[in-house]
């Protein structure tokens, strides 16, 4: 029987970037419970600060995590693909989105500039901890995607990090868009996919870890 740690071992080894393309929506939804649970999950990942209280400051999203996590199914996500087909996209987006069973985009709440300078976030302790504990989160998410046999593929977002499709999708303008995460459940053998193009690039652990050793004091 396989040990809790084998367990864990094997579901982070099995995940993997699968990305689907389809002309027309094919995808059956995704259970919302299903979804849900998997969030549950993704949530218990570690941060160390709390967001911003203007991100807190009427939103009906007002929890202290550094993160949040909007959430489409599969009519949602033919909605929105037929929006962004009227708007000229051509990228690889709206043939995912029809052949995605769910879609969740995950966003990171930077800490208001204090500098007034036109970055899109200053580059902070606080603000590498959020981007750090919403990577967390998305981690938790493909793994548990996985280990249920959900195939996962956690896009940069693209299009639909751009502010006016933020705006569009009632996501506040001061949250940044960390990922898009593509939720396919069926084995679509007659459709068009591709990989991840780094999992057989791989190096060994010895050119990217080291032990260290430290001297003994005087």
């Amino acid at each position: 029987m396989e040990t809790p740690i084998e367990s864990v071992s094997r579901v982070i080894r099995q995940r993997k970037t699968l990305k689907v393309f389809a002309d027309e929506p094919v995808a059956e939804g995704l259970d919302p419970h299903v979804v849900e649970a998997l969030i549950a999950t993704a949530g218990w990942a570690p941060f160390h600060f709390p967001a911003a209280n203007v991100h807190l400051r009427g939103n009906t999203l007002n929890a202290l995590e550094p993160w949040r996590f909007y959430l489409f199914d599969a009519a949602a996500c033919g909605n929105l693909r037929k929006i962004l087909l009227h708007e000229g996209d051509q990228t690889k987006i709206p043939r995912m989105l029809a052949a995605a069973s769910a879609m969740i985009l995950v966003t990171w709440l930077p800490h208001p500039s204090k500098t007034g300078n036109n970055q899109l976030f200053e580059p902070t302790q606080i603000n590498m901890e959020h981007i750090a504990a919403t990577s967390a989160a998305i981690q938790n998410l493909l793994l548990a995607a996985t280990a249920r046999e959900i195939k996962t593929y956690w896009s940069s977002g693209g299009r639909l990090g751009k502010p006016e499709q933020m705006k569009t999708l009632g996501i506040p303008s001061g949250e940044i868009l960390l990922g898009s995460v593509f939720l396919w459940t069926e084995n679509f053998t007659d459709l068009p996919t591709t990989t991840g193009k780094m999992r057989q690039k791989r190096s060994p652990i010895s050119q990217w870890s080291k032990w260290v050793e430290v001297p003994k004091p005087a």
